[in-house]
């Protein structure tokens, strides 16, 4: 089975660094669950012996890798191993791209509503820092993922975020820029705007590219992020 570069985003030039690849399926990728992360770190030229999957539970789980395979528990993993691959799934939700080239430490975070809200950024950026990345150094790419425009919210979700990331929708429904807290969080934490890349595309918004979980309920497929060496 072929598969054309329109079926997945290529992100490894947004990081200017040889050797590091990031990459994004979109909803014409031709391959399943399980061999779906197997085929893209192959199309990407990474190893697919070396991937770690992790099953996320919408946490605030911080995962630094030494050994692929499976993890339970998790929605952010690190490495600082040049062999390990990295790999999250989405519909919706950010997938957060982060890398300190000088140290070699890249991270991937899956940062939906609820890991946004128990600090999921903030704890991954502590253990980046911890294990010897400094925080000047560090990238951020924020994919593809569902923006404030379709991003409806009840009362009991918007009263966890600022007001200043809500828009007033009908009667006590909110409209959350989800991106804005993560940009915002992450500038706090002293990483440069200049260094933070957005991806502006609605997932919600364009069926014809992404899968969409706000759009399609249980129904909905998965994106695969995916990051690490050559």
């Amino acid at each position: 089975m072929s598969i054309s570069k329109k079926s997945f985003l290529d992100l490894s030039q947004h990081f200017a660094s040889d050797g590091f690849k990031a990459g994004f399926t979109l909803r014409s990728f031709p391959c399943s669950s399980p061999n779906d992360r197997i085929r893209f770190a192959e199309e990407l030229s990474l190893k697919p012996s070396k991937l770690v999957v992790p099953k996320q539970i919408h946490s605030n789980t911080v995962y630094t890798c030494h050994r692929e395979g499976r993890v339970e528990g998790v929605d952010a993993l690190i490495s600082g191993n040049r062999d390990m691959v990295l790999s999250i799934q989405v519909a919706d939700c950010i997938p957060l791209f982060l890398l300190d080239n000088n140290a070699n430490i890249c991270a991937l975070i899956h940062a939906g509503w609820r890991g946004t809200v128990k600090k999921i950024v903030t704890n991954t950026i502590q253990e980046m820092v911890s294990i010897g990345s400094k925080i000047k150094d560090i990238k951020a790419l924020m994919g593809p993922s569902i923006q404030q425009c379709c991003f409806e919210i009840g009362p009991e979700v918007a009263e966890k975020f600022p007001k200043a990331f809500l828009r007033n929708g009908e009667l006590d429904r909110s409209y959350l820029d989800l991106q804005g807290v993560v940009q915002t969080e992450l500038i706090d934490l002293g990483i440069k705007e200049k260094q933070i890349i957005f991806l502006s595309e609605c997932t919600s918004c364009h069926p014809e590219m992404f899968h969409s979980y706000r759009r399609n309920g249980k129904k909905a497929g998965r994106m695969i992020a995916i990051c690490g060496w050559v």
